[in-house]
């Protein structure tokens, strides 16, 4: 028996379904991130939502991309899951200039 990752790893995404699933991630941008943050650390919505002094249903709001987080938020994400929290600005391939990053928190 296999689990998930070496499934997934056997069985690459290509064209369609390829575009599909990075259409998919982007649409959800930083909930994405956010949950795999949370999974990550091994917390469950409600876990998080205590340690950064919110409620579970928002939570899943952020995570599902209908509500988008605070910075304030985001740096108790990233304290309450062992990241730090990196911002960044990334220019165009055209313009020739270089990405901007700070860490926050």
């Amino acid at each position: 028996m296999t689990d998930w990752d070496q499934y997934r790893a056997s069985k690459p995404l290509r064209g369609e379904a390829l575009r599909g699933y990075d259409a998919a991630r982007a649409e959800m941008g930083i909930g994405y991130l956010l949950l795999k943050a949370r999974a990550s650390a091994g917390l469950t919505q409600e876990q998080l939502a205590e340690r950064i002094g919110t409620s579970q249903p928002t939570v899943a709001r952020w995570e599902g991309g209908k509500q988008l987080p605070s910075l304030r938020s985001l740096i108790r994400i990233a304290e309450a899951t062992g990241f730090k929290l990196t911002l960044g600005l990334r220019s165009s391939a055209r313009s020739g200039r270089e990405s901007l990053t700070i860490g926050i928190g």
